[in-house]
């Protein structure tokens, strides 16, 4: 056994197995259903796990294995405690789960977890261990030596062929393999005949002692703008609204809407007046919102709607959850989702970006990073024009 299996070999990662497609097998009617500890034991008949550059892992069941559309920020918090209570004594964490909501649950990781120093890696699948076509496999091998091998200290997403940052992450489409991509940042690493890691692109490690934000704020509500929608039932929102704290807009290109439809600006108002922060976000998969580029979008700025910049929806959201939770001034909320805290807004060509002693110590962003890659990464030194 060489050094570098030596290496591998003494890493311990934790696999959280919290639901989903890859452990599900077909039940009395055919239908396919998670059965507990059937993953499990499909892992451990896996070939290569006793193989000497596999590291020593531990898979923990949940006790109510759930699909990901029926999970929320009570399961998130869980998932987090779990990484917590067992930081110490692992070198990285694998979460296995169902993809439909998987952007959104490691995104709102990736803001709980901080002065995080050790990868935690998503990943799921299209098709379950049971079948004999699938891409879970793969997926989870991969996943693991990531989680073993790397040197990510963030929350990533690793998915068919890419690892993705996991905040920067959306799913794309419900039934190819390929179901993830990550439109306004490149992949941290790509598999081919290597895994090849951008280690420009990668955050740099944190300097303060991990911890984990437990208080999540999901009184949230995402309103995609169409031609012709009613405003009145935004007013009808707001006004009755006794507990909403944010509202996200997704508008139209870089940020507009129909700022001559005087209800819809008069709803903006009115939430504003209530405490209701309200961010827009562009319903482009690729670019951001700048509302300073069309008299449009001006009139919402005027009206308090603030920029959510390049951010997915489900980062937008996640982080906002995060901060409500963590804040109770309105003033420093909306702070900080103008400041990049995971590497999940791009800074370029946006001056009014800052940084804080608050983004120094709890939430480390993105630097260019010289170290040489090693062992089963292959250094890529390309420039960072994400």
């Amino acid at each position: 056994m060489n050094s570098m299996s030596n290496m591998v070999r003494e890493k311990k990662i934790l696999v959280l197995y919290t639901g989903g497609t890859m452990g599900m097998k077909p039940d009395a009617n055919g239908s396919l259903a998670p059965s507990k500890g059937y993953l499990t034991e499909r892992i451990m008949e896996l070939p290569e796990i006793g193989r000497d550059d596999m590291p020593h892992f531990k898979v923990k069941e949940y006790d109510e294995l759930i699909d990901s559309s029926c999970m929320g920020p009570q399961h998130w918090i869980c998932i987090a405690n779990d990484i917590e209570s067992n930081y110490n004594a692992y070198d990285g964490f694998v979460v296995i789960m169902g993809t439909d909501t998987m952007a959104y649950a490691s995104s709102a990781l990736s803001f709980m977890l901080e002065n995080l120093s050790k990868p935690v890696v998503f990943t799921g699948s299209q098709i379950p261990f049971a079948q004999v076509y699938t891409d879970a496999r793969r997926n989870l091998l991969v996943a693991m030596i990531v989680a073993a091998t790397s040197d990510f200290p963030e929350v990533c997403l690793c998915f068919n062929d890419k690892i993705l940052r996991a905040n920067r992450t959306v799913k794309m489409n419900s039934i190819g393999l390929d179901a993830f991509d990550s439109p306004n940042y490149h992949p941290l690493a790509t598999l081919g005949t290597s895994i090849r890691q951008r280690k420009d692109l990668v955050l740099c490690h944190p300097k303060g002692e991990f911890t984990v934000s437990h208080n999540l704020d999901a009184k949230v509500i995402v309103i995609k703008l169409v031609p012709g929608f009613d405003d009145e039932s935004i007013s009808a929102l707001v006004k009755h609204s006794t507990s909403l704290k944010a509202m996200v807009l997704e508008m139209y290109g870089t940020g507009n809407g129909p700022s001559k439809k005087l209800p819809l600006l008069d709803a903006i108002r009115l939430a504003r007046s209530k405490g209701i922060i309200v961010v827009a976000l562009s319903q482009c998969a690729r670019g951001g919102v700048s509302l300073e580029t069309y008299s449009m979008g001006r009139d919402f700025s005027n009206a308090g709607v603030i920029s959510g910049g390049d951010m997915t929806t489900e980062a937008c959201t996640t982080k906002l959850a995060y901060l409500c939770g963590k804040f109770t001034d309105m003033e420093s909320i909306i702070y900080y989702m103008s400041v990049n805290i995971r590497g999940e807004l791009t800074e370029k060509g946006m001056s009014h970006l800052r940084t804080s002693s608050y983004q120094e110590s709890v939430v480390p962003t993105p630097t260019v990073r010289s170290t040489e890659s090693s062992g089963v990464f292959a250094n890529l030194s390309s420039q960072n024009d994400a």
